[in-house]
């Protein structure tokens, strides 16, 4: 396996990659016999069914990197659960989200150091192409700890 990914989650099982000029493409899936519902924690071993995720990940060697994760749905084992189907979750991957979370580390990271319209061209060069909106809303969402002042005020 490629060590880039054993960061992310050592289960994972990369079925093919394909390199091209606009960068490399990996379909990797996780041999999971089971899975925690979300909403009630109840385990399940109840497949329903799999589809696959499109997300980006960090560069390798200025190239994007393209993830098609299968993964699947399970039934909640819990009758009175909310949930009756659920998608398995990832610690690396934040629920809805196109990127993978160091992905999203690194982009915050830039937006933070300069203006948005020159991060996202940082971006591009650096091989992790996104738009100065997508910079600025990680920027709004991002949460900061509130700073108190030094200076007394009355």
């Amino acid at each position: 396996m490629h060590t880039q990914f054993v960061d992310l989650d050592p289960h994972l099982i990369i079925l093919s990659h394909t390199e091209a000029t606009d960068g490399l493409t990996y379909i990797i899936t996780v041999d999971s016999k089971s899975a925690g519902c979300p909403k009630c924690g109840q385990v399940s071993h109840k497949r329903h069914s799999a589809y696959m995720r499109i997300i980006d990940d960090l560069p390798i060697q200025g190239k994007p990197v393209h993830l098609y994760l299968k993964t699947r749905k399970w039934l909640c084992a819990n009758a009175f659960c909310e949930f009756k189907v659920f998608t398995e979750r990832f610690e690396w991957l934040r629920p809805h989200r196109h990127r993978t979370a160091r992905l999203d580390d690194a982009l915050r990271t830039i937006a933070f150091s300069t203006n948005c319209i020159e991060a996202a061209q940082v971006t591009r060069i650096l091989g992790m192409p996104v738009s100065h909106d997508t910079l600025l809303r990680l920027i709004h969402t991002t949460e900061t700890p509130a700073a108190h002042s030094p200076f007394c005020r009355y």
